[in-house]
């Protein structure tokens, strides 16, 4: 019989007689697209199994999906609503068993059988692009099945008795022949190995990145042939030998051209030695010596950046980041022409076929050689080193720290001072105890906020202000984030002068490590030490003595007159090389 479709009704629908269901609730609207355009193209081959409704409908018991199909043509225009389709109908009380019976009993093709189908079609003379249309397909998915469907027929008899699998089918789909086909598939059958597939037929499948990288059309033009692997993206090509020779040749001409631009020398990175990505060394952009205005902005930056303020906000620190590298920037001196010349650029070929360039590469033979040093004597006579400048600062600290408690009222102030100030990370005290050994201190202040603050508030002004004086010496660090020594710092020499002179001179002499100072510093130092304290002549006298022995007289020598270094030393100063030119010249005279 022939039923318009404007009478059909869904089995699932609301109204449907009792006893007409859609038995089937997963995956109704699956692929409705593809069976539309089946439909489209060869009609409705299955009848519709429907049952009539006593309000002039018919209800879809089987065939519920091609009824859903049919209604989506429908809304595209391509089926006039009271188009007629074949049906078949059955009484109302056998409609579940018989749409249970329809969906239970029907048996689906074996891919190997659909994808004949499809390569049959191809053999007709049907195009990919009318067959994907026929069947509601997209054209790839079209060339996988006529790809599948064409290996040999071997091949598809073996997949169809589960000797091989469908993975395995994809693999013989890259053989050039079905003859090579049939001679792997007797290999592996007999073997049991399926797994060796692609060796056997001898597939490549390392060559993607160099084919990307010559493109497939110049590589056919050049000979070769390409087979394209639909469902790994490993093509094969019949000559690899071909391909890395088209490779290599592009990738001579890329040397070429980038040795014309000022280049000492350009060069494939597989034709150097192995190792050079890691062991020959680059050039690097220069830096010029920031001006004064730039280096006091640039410490005032880090000084902030370093002070930890819990008030700072992420705004704030950003931008002090930012400014802070476009001070680096600024004073970077990018590299040139001068640059090139005596360096060179490697071109390689990544994974993805792209080429990379490794600009200003200098080879192990362009790196000057090291001049010989021209005795291995005594030690290079410069200023003082990074790590004694920090003993210094650690010995100025201490010094500082002992003379506070003698000093309550400076202390004091000393303390406030330093929680007051701008950018407190810079200065000299640290309140929260970051000073030298404060994280350590056992200051006895135990218990909670208001009880330490009522034992403290029944104190006497006199004890508080020893406590301050305590308090503030664990909250002092002499050193500085770009180790510039004590002395050298306004900050610094302000916080040591405002200590009684006498005991931060006795303090000092007990913190300076002479001997230790004189065995680290260089003997061109030593020598200018002598000179300051002894003169010219004792200088001359001692020049050519060894390290040690130099050492050991400026320890007994120079030491006893009170000299302290430069680095470290406080206002109240009154050793050899203080600022009191005259009463040097009397004493020495006397």
């Amino acid at each position: 019989m022939q039923i318009a479709l404007s009478s059909l009704r869904p089995g699932h629908h609301p109204d449907a007689p009792a006893g007409v269901v859609n038995v089937r609730k997963t995956g109704r609207d699956a692929g409705l697209e593809a069976l539309a355009a089946s439909i489209n193209t060869l009609g409705l081959i299955q009848p519709l199994v429907v049952v009539p409704g006593g309000d002039g409908y018919h209800y879809v018991v089987d065939g519920n999906r091609r009824h859903a199909a049919l209604e989506s043509l429908v809304a595209a225009g391509k089926l006039e609503p009271h188009s007629k389709v074949p049906a078949t109908e059955c009484d109302a009380g056998i409609a579940r068993e018989a749409g249970l019976a329809a969906n239970i009993n029907q048996s689906p093709m074996h891919e190997a059988d659909q994808v004949e189908a499809y390569a049959e079609l191809r053999r007709a003379g049907m195009k990919e692009k009318d067959i994907a249309a026929r069947f509601g397909q997209p054209v790839a998915q079209v060339r996988k099945l006529l790809a599948l469907g064409g290996v040999s027929p071997a091949v598809l008899d073996a997949w169809r008795a589960g000797k091989v699998r469908a993975e395995d089918v994809r693999t013989f789909t890259l053989a050039p022949s079905h003859a090579d086909q049939d001679r792997v598939l007797a290999a592996v059958l007999k073997d049991g190995r399926t797994w060796s597939i692609r060796e056997k037929l001898c597939l490549d499948g390392s060559v993607g990145h160099l084919l990307s990288y010559v493109g497939a059309k110049a590589y056919k033009a050049a000979g070769g042939t390409v087979v394209e692997d639909l469902f790994g993206g490993s093509d094969v090509v019949s000559d690899r030998a071909l391909l890395q020779r088209l490779v290599d040749e592009r990738l001579d001409a890329e040397c070429e051209r980038r040795a014309k631009e000022g280049w000492g020398w350009a060069a494939k990175g597989a034709d150097l030695a192995p190792g050079w990505r890691w062991s020959w060394p680059r050039l690097k952009d220069g830096q010029r010596p920031f001006s004064a205005e730039e280096q006091a902005r640039y410490d005032e930056l880090q000084a902030y950046l370093d002070a930890d303020d819990d008030d700072a906000t992420d705004e704030a620190i950003a931008a002090a980041h930012a400014e802070v590298a476009a001070i680096e920037a600024a004073a970077r001196i990018p590299l040139g022409a001068e640059d090139r010349a005596r360096s060179g650029v490697v071109v390689t070929l990544g994974a993805d076929g792209k080429i990379a360039v490794e600009p200003y590469v200098v080879r192990p033979e362009d790196v000057p050689a090291k001049p010989e040093p021209a005795a291995p004597a005594e030690p290079e006579e410069k200023g003082l080193s990074s790590a004694l400048i920090d003993r210094l600062s650690e010995q100025a600290t201490r010094a500082v720290q002992a003379t506070l408690p003698s000093s309550p009222k400076a202390g004091l102030a000393i303390l406030l001072a330093g929680a007051l100030c701008e950018h407190r990370g810079a200065g000299p005290v640290h309140v929260t105890l970051g000073g030298l050994g404060g994280a350590q201190a056992q200051l006895h202040n135990t218990g909670s906020f208001d009880a330490v603050l009522a034992g403290l508030l029944a104190r006497p002004v006199d004890e508080l202000l020893e406590v301050a004086a305590v308090v503030a010496g664990h909250a002092v660090n002499l050193h500085h984030y770009n180790r510039s020594a004590p002395a050298t710092r306004p900050s610094a020499l302000a916080l040591m002068g405002a200590l009684d002179p006498d005991a931060m001179k006795t303090a000092l002499d007990d913190a300076f490590d002479g001997e230790g100072f004189f065995k680290a510093a260089p003997k061109g130092v030593i020598l200018q030490i002598v000179e300051e304290v002894l003169g010219e002549a004792e200088a001359r006298r001692v020049k050519d003595h060894k390290k040690s022995d130099l050492v050991r007289f400026a320890v007994a020598s120079v030491l006893p007159t009170g000299w302290l270094p430069a680095e470290i030393r406080h206002p109240g100063y009154d050793g050899p090389g203080s600022a009191r030119p005259a009463e040097q010249t009397l004493a020495a005279a006397a």
